[in-house]
Formats: C-alpha cells, structure tokens, sequence
C-alpha cells in the first residue's frame, strides 16, 4: 500500500479527467459496473463538464446496454473504444483537448477507468489545460452499478 494521500471520488464526481502526473497524491474511483473495482492512480484531477453534452449518460448507456450489461471490468474492445472517441468528441471541452483512447492501454481499461491519451496543450488562456507536454491520462466517470 502507498503512503500517499488518497482523494476517492466515488459518486462525487462527474466525467472527469486524471492526468496522470508526479503529482503525490492518488486518486481513486468504483468502476467496473458491478464488478466493482477500486483502482488507483496518481495524478491530478480536472473535470470536464460540459452543460449541453451528456457524456456521461451516454458513456454509461454504453457500458449498461447489451454489450456490456454493466459488467465491464476485464479490458474494453476496438468498438468501445472508437464509441468513447466518438462521445469525446462530441463536446466541445473534451474535443478541445484531444483526448483520444489509449489503445495501448485497452486490456487495462474498463467502465469509468479508460486509459485515454493526452496530446500537449499550448499556452492557452482559455484552455481548461496549459502548458502540458503529450501525457496520458484516465478518464473516468461515476460507476453504472
């Protein structure tokens, strides 16, 4: 176990963001639907909330339809993937900042925990990101269970 401070943000946070950075303190979520995962990571913690986008309703419809059945907690599939970049990139604030699903990171990745890439963002004043040099990230979100 890490000695580190521990930030857990079970059912308070929407979708979010965690760059994945030195930062010395982790974060954690319940993802995996009703599997019920509470993996770690350290980093810091943006979140990205866009008022005229539910992407999180539309993240979780995905992860309790018929593919998925809320019980994702085992790696996500090409087809997943490519429907989290096309929820991405409807919204303005995820699109502005590139995200895209780490397919590197697949088998790694489940419901509310998905190991997305972070291009690096300009000295941007109105950016939600400046100054970042190409990271990686997790993207994650309230779990369906």
């Amino acid at each position: 176990m890490s000695s580190l401070p521990l930030i857990r943000l079970y059912d308070s946070a929407s979708l979010g963001l965690i760059l994945l950075w030195p930062t010395g303190i982790l974060y954690s979520n319940q993802t995996g639907g009703s599997l019920c995962l509470q993996p770690r990571a350290e980093g810091a913690f943006l979140p990205l909330v866009d008022e005229l986008v539910a992407q999180e309703d539309l993240l979780r419809q995905h992860f309790t339809g018929p593919k998925w059945r809320g019980a994702c907690g085992n790696g996500i599939d090409e087809e997943t993937a490519r429907e989290i970049d096309r929820i991405l990139g409807l919204s303005s604030v995820t699109r502005e900042l590139g995200l895209r699903v780490d397919r590197a990171r697949l088998e790694e990745s489940h419901e509310a925990w998905v190991y997305v890439e972070v291009p690096a963002q300009p000295e941007n004043r109105l950016a939600s990101l400046e100054r970042i040099p190409a990271s990686q990230g997790i993207l994650t979100w309230t779990n369906s269970d």
